[in-house]
C-alpha cells in the first residue's frame, strides 16, 4: 500500500488518544470519543505548511458521496479531513462530487471491527483511490484495546494500529 501523507499524523494522534482513554477513568460513547479525538488530539496536530494545517479541515459528521454500497446519494461520516479549511463535498451546482482526504468510521462499543464499516470503506476508497479510510474500534467499558484499520484503494489492513 502506498503511504498516505496523513498516516503518520493519524497513527500518532490515535496512539496518544488511545493512551488517554484506556489508561484513565475516561468514559464516553461514540460521539464523545470522536469529539474528544478531533478537538483534543487531531486539531492540535495541525501545522503550518503541512497537509493538515488548519482545524477547519476537520469535519465531524461530514457529508460525502454515499458510494456503491449505499443507496443514499450522500452519507454523513463520523470524521472527515478535507484538503482545505471549509472544503466539503458540494460542487458549484450543489452535487456531492468532492471527496475528503480521509474518512474515518468509529465504534466505541466493541473491540472488533464491524465488517460493514470495512466493506464500505473499501468500496469508497476503490471509488476514490486518493482517499484514505480509517476504521477505529474500542470498547469504552472494558478499556482493553483500541484498534484501527487502514483502507487504501479498496485494500483493508486490519492490523494497522493496536494500542493496549
Amino acid at each position: 500500500m502506498s503511504e498516505h501523507p496523513l498516516l503518520p499524523v493519524l497513527r500518532g494522534t490515535l496512539t496518544t488518544f488511545a493512551q488517554a482513554i484506556l489508561r484513565t477513568p475516561w468514559y464516553g460513547k461514540e460521539r464523545e470519543a470522536v469529539s474528544y479525538y478531533a478537538f483534543g488530539f487531531l486539531a492540535k496536530a495541525c501545522a503550518p505548511g503541512a497537509v493538515l494545517h488548519d482545524p477547519g479541515q476537520i469535519a465531524m459528521e461530514g457529508r460525502m458521496q454515499g458510494g456503491p454500497l449505499n443507496r443514499k446519494k450522500e452519507v454523513c461520516k463520523d470524521l472527515v479531513i478535507w484538503p482545505a479549511p471549509g472544503a466539503n463535498c458540494w460542487s458549484a451546482d450543489r452535487k456531492a462530487l468532492h471527496y475528503p482526504l480521509v474518512v474515518m468510521e468509529w465504534k466505541a462499543n466493541s473491540a472488533q471491527f464491524f465488517p460493514y464499516d470495512l466493506e464500505h470503506l473499501a468500496s469508497l476508497t476503490r471509488q476514490a483511490p486518493q482517499m484514505l479510510g480509517i476504521a477505529v474500534t474500542f470498547d469504552a467499558r472494558r478499556k482493553e484495546v483500541l484498534r484501527a484499520a487502514r483502507v487504501v484503494a479498496g485494500t483493508v489492513e486490519e492490523g494497522w494500529l493496536e494500542v493496549r
